[in-house]
């Protein structure tokens, strides 16, 4: 695993701590891509935090041709994109990733 990837994976499992600390009722699970993409042709990293019971996922993209911008994709565990944003990698910390969160799955 790259350091970007690591480094950004640590401030996700953070944030879902965070999460799970403030609600103890939402169960997430987290997910590392760091080959599966890549070998489906996409040069690009991800981190996936799935909430099963909701249906819902957010999608954390690290592409090899944009290093310092992140795509975070808010969908549902089919695949379906509702929504994306650019960040630049330098602005991600867990109060944003746990806003997120909380917008997707709380609200």
């Amino acid at each position: 695993m790259n350091g970007k990837l690591q480094n950004l994976s640590e401030i996700v499992a953070r944030a879902n701590d965070m999460l799970y600390d403030k609600f103890d009722d939402i169960d997430t699970l987290m997910g590392i891509m760091d080959k599966t993409l890549r070998n489906q042709g996409v040069k690009a990293d991800a981190i996936t935090i799935d909430c099963i019971a909701l249906d819902k996922k957010i999608v954390i993209l690290l592409h090899d041709d944009q290093p310092d911008v992140v795509s975070i994709a808010l969908g549902n565990k089919e695949g379906d994109i509702y929504s994306s944003s650019e960040y630049e990698l330098s602005q991600i910390s867990e109060a944003l990733i746990v806003g997120i969160m909380e917008e997707n799955f709380i609200l």
